[in-house]
């Protein structure tokens, strides 16, 4: 007995100088950094978490807490020290080593960030995002080798679950394997293997139709392949999902850190998402011209016309006769069915140089059945801005219309290498092949236009057409009927059904 409790002391005072020892290292915690530049929530939100690290300064969580709130506020310097001061009370963890990463690659510290991922995969050998960021760097330093180990282990780790908060409840992202797929199809084409890299994006694109930096890729190689003297713009790049960065992002009250990634998620689809960062924003800066022109083009975006207006009036009484105000009234207008005033709006809209005011302008005309007016401005369009993919599609849909089909389908072609993941295009250069007999090649595009948009009455309407056309009666029978399910007044798919069954009897 006497020798157990001689052991359980020791035990106990080994502990007690473990605690002390952490707590020594953490209170060397540098004073408070100088929050005057940030608005009054965040300053609150520093002191609280500064607090609560003072209170237990032998906490690794507790100064990774305070790390986070230095990052959410967009102070860099000090969220990079206190992630450090962390890692040193932690020294088996690796989240702290993985923010302070990404704040280490933010600043262009890309060394020392690449010394911080790798010690994040030794810690954790199946963290996809570091494996991936690994990748990304030695792919830029041309070292390929290395960036192809660093891809495959991406590919290989078990996926995340995305980031969800209180008025999220789904999100819309790409895994971490897809993007490591992305990376080594960019590995193989630096490598000259060029059909390597198809078959990667190939499948890829087939697994995730809607990834568009595989599609912009893909659509590189085949234009490069036919020797196209015109670029592929494609949509922006949407970096992957980073559930850490996303917990650091939704707890921001940083306008500049919000309205990044609303952006981001905007492009990449994830509408949940986009309305909580934008929401969010507004609550902290509600008459902040950037905030209500975001939170408009979110409204607008679900279907929210009637909002969107609302926000949009309060946005010119801040800033009167603002031009992009302009434009996006004529656009919320023309979806409340309000023609002729969008086309008064938009009319002073087009009195600057405007892609995005011409093309507006020329829907709302094509609406009212002035279809020559219409084109002109498409045309105005395209000289201001020659890769405007909206103002090639209805430039093409009004060629193709009008008999000049052979101009229609380059047109929409065009379209299509502007912008790879626009599900109306392919619909509409379907359209175009069938007027042209060529079904093949019908049949290719409208595959893709219905799974980029499964939910578009148009584009399996055209599928069905190019089916049946190709003798593949039951398959077009299945289509029209996904068409009239998904719009029940479509009358086209409605007409075309009962053809089919006509023949049937």
């Amino acid at each position: 007995m006497a020798i157990g409790a001689v052991v359980v002391i020791l035990a106990a005072a080994w502990w007690g100088a473990d605690v002390l020892a952490r707590r020594a290292r953490g209170a060397t915690l540098p004073p408070l950094a100088d929050l005057s530049a940030l608005p009054a929530p965040a300053q609150e939100q520093v002191r609280r978490a500064d607090a609560a690290a003072r209170s237990d300064p032998g906490s690794a969580d507790a100064l990774g807490a305070l790390g986070r709130a230095y990052h959410a506020s967009l102070m860099t310097g000090p969220a990079i020290d206190t992630y450090a001061r962390a890692e040193a009370l932690d020294t088996g963890s690796w989240q702290w080593t993985y923010l302070r990463g990404l704040l280490l690659e933010e600043r262009g510290q890309l060394a020392e960030a690449r010394d911080a991922f790798l010690q994040v995969t030794q810690k954790n050998p199946v963290h996809g995002l570091a494996w991936l960021k690994l990748g990304e760097m030695a792919f830029k330093a041309g070292t390929l080798d290395e960036a192809d180990r660093a891809y495959q282990h991406a590919g290989e780790a078990p996926p995340q679950a995305a980031f969800t908060t209180a008025g999220v409840s789904s999100r819309r992202v790409v895994p971490v394997s897809a993007y490591a797929q992305l990376g080594l199809a960019r590995v193989a084409m630096e490598r000259g293997l060029a059909e390597q890299a198809r078959g990667t994006l190939d499948a890829l694109i087939g697994v995730h139709p809607t990834f568009g930096p595989a599609r912009t890729l893909r659509a590189g190689l085949q234009q490069a392949a036919a020797q196209s003297g015109q670029a592929s713009t494609g949509r922006a790049y949407v970096p992957p999902s980073d559930p850490a960065l996303d917990a650091v992002v939704a707890s921001s009250a940083m306008r500049d850190l919000l309205l990044k990634h609303a952006a981001m998620a905007a492009r990449g689809g994830d509408r949940e998402w986009r309305e909580f960062l934008v929401r969010r924003a507004a609550q902290f800066n509600p008459r902040d011209p950037n905030v209500l022109m975001e939170l408009a083009a979110m409204l607008q975006a679900t279907g929210r016309a009637t909002e969107a207006l609302e926000v949009l009036r309060q946005h010119e009484q801040l800033v009167p006769g603002d031009h992009h105000t302009l434009v996006e009234q004529g656009k919320c207008l023309a979806d409340l069915g309000r023609l002729e005033e969008a086309e008064a709006v938009l009319r002073r809209a087009v009195r600057v140089r405007d892609a995005a005011a011409e093309y507006n302008l020329g829907t709302v005309l094509d609406r009212q059945g002035r279809s020559d007016e219409a084109r002109a401005r498409y045309e105005r369009a395209l000289v201001i801005d020659p890769f405007h993919a909206r103002a090639l599609n209805n430039l093409g849909v009004w060629l193709d219309r009008r008999g000049q089909g052979d101009e229609g389908i380059k047109t929409l072609e065009r379209a299509i290498q502007a912008d790879p993941e626009n599900a109306e295009a392919y619909s509409n250069l379907g359209s175009a092949y069938i007027g042209a007999r060529r079904m093949a090649d019908a049949l290719r595009v409208l595959d893709t236009a219905v799974a980029l948009d499964p939910d578009a009455p148009d584009a399996h309407n055209n599928r069905g057409i190019a089916l049946a056309q190709s003798g593949r009666l039951a398959d077009a029978a299945r289509e029209f009927e996904t068409a009239v399910r998904l719009n029940p007044s479509h009358q086209n798919a409605r007409r075309n059904l009962e053809q089919l069954k006509s023949l049937s009897r």
